[in-house]
C-alpha cells in the first residue's frame, strides 16, 4: 500500500526551519520519506520505533528503547 504525501502548514513551516541546518541532508530526508510512503521498513541506521508505546503493534522494528 502506498500513502500519499500531504504537507500542512505546520510541516511546511517545520522544514523551512530545518533546510536552514548544517547537518540536514535533503537528499536523505526524501529517501526516508519515500520509504515511509510506500510502507517499507526503514534501515537499522534510522533506528525505527514506534512513537506510542502503548502501541502493540508489530512494524518489523530493529530499534527499541
Amino acid at each position: 500500500m502506498k500513502y500519499k504525501i500531504e504537507r500542512t502548514n505546520k510541516f511546511i513551516k517545520q522544514y523551512a526551519k530545518i533546510l536552514n541546518k548544517k547537518e540536514f541532508k535533503e537528499e536523505e530526508f526524501i529517501k526516508v520519506l519515500s520509504i515511509l510512503a510506500n510502507n517499507e521498513v526503514l534501515p537499522v541506521k534510522y533506528k525505527n520505533h514506534l512513537l506510542n508505546p502503548k502501541n502493540k503493534r508489530n512494524m518489523g522494528m530493529s530499534y527499541t528503547k
